[in-house]
């Protein structure tokens, strides 16, 4: 009788434990399956509150793990459709009005409206015109295969001294038909590095056009300094430089700091030197002062 009376308690006890314990399974399993069902309805802004010591802990670590990517992938596909909503308001303005133009100048000349000088110079324009309208589409598809994850590096063994020269030597002509001075700072040594020498021209080209187009600059600059285990490539102009409120936003695609669109270009250039800039491992970084011009500084690293 004794004992008895010592095991009822315990087996009262046990047997409320028991029923605890699986009370609380039950709820948290409940927890768990609510918690996954707002994640197959695509809401994301719940989270499970992590029991400290429990069994359900890695679980619930796990969910939570699986909606904040989530959550983030979303956040960055809204914004990739929020840049392509801006390409085609741009677009309609940076295509389809030279288009307009272009048409105009044609038509005139298909049906005799000018005379045969003024054809000889409606011809060059509307050339002209065309030749920019393919410089147009071949930045937004690149842009585009860039973002998309389709180029393909091909990288190689090279001077970057010798194609830094050549792809600047190129702008030359262009330089002095804008009265635009330069300096050079290259050494004339071999500095060997291992990169996509299109791509990496295409870097140079975009930047070294940038500042001819946007700067309104009367000289630009390029420096290239070896140091360590890197080789900085500077390029600086004096232009009108960068707002403060627009720095952190210059390399977004289509932004451009003259919001009157008084600037030729669409705005896709220093978008895809960033995205071309991350392909390839080159670092970029840039400075500017409202008044007082920009620097483009990349940073390549050597071969071992």
């Amino acid at each position: 009788m004794f004992y008895m009376r010592l095991l009822l308690p315990f087996m009262f006890f046990t047997i409320f434990y028991l029923v605890y314990k699986r009370y609380m399974e039950r709820k948290r399993l409940n927890q768990l399956v609510n918690l996954l069902k707002e994640v197959e309805s695509g809401n994301y802004s719940k989270r499970g509150v992590i029991p400290l010591n429990d069994e359900y802990s890695e679980i619930y670590y796990l969910i939570n793990k699986i909606i904040r990517r989530n959550q983030n992938d979303i956040i960055e596909i809204n914004r990739l459709n929020q840049g392509n909503k801006r390409i085609l308001t741009s677009l309609s303005h940076d295509i389809k009005t030279p288009i307009a133009s272009l048409l105009g100048y044609l038509e005139a000349i298909d049906k005799k409206l000018v005379d045969e000088d003024e054809r000889e110079e409606y011809f060059k324009i509307a050339l002209d015109k065309a030749y920019k309208l393919n410089e147009y589409t071949n930045e937004l598809f690149q842009l585009l295969q860039l973002e998309s994850g389709e180029y393909i590096l091909r990288n190689q063994s090279c001077n970057i001294c010798e194609e830094t020269r050549r792809s600047f030597i190129a702008w030359v002509p262009i330089l002095e038909k804008h009265n635009i001075k330069y300096k050079v700072n290259i050494p004339e040594g071999s500095i060997i590095t291992t990169l996509d020498v299109q791509a990496y021209e295409r870097i140079l080209d975009n930047l070294i056009k940038n500042a001819i187009i946007h700067s309104r600059c009367e000289e630009i600059s390029i420096d290239l300094i070896e140091k360590e285990n890197m080789i900085q490539v500077k390029i600086s102009d004096d232009g009108i430089g960068i707002p403060r409120n627009s720095k952190d936003m210059i390399i977004d695609r289509l932004y451009k700091v003259d919001t009157s669109r008084k600037t030729k270009g669409i705005g896709l250039g220093l978008a895809i030197v960033k995205e071309l800039a991350d392909k390839c491992n080159i670092s970029l970084k840039y400075d500017s002062e409202e008044g007082k011009g920009s620097s483009f500084i990349l940073g390549v690293k050597k071969a071992l």
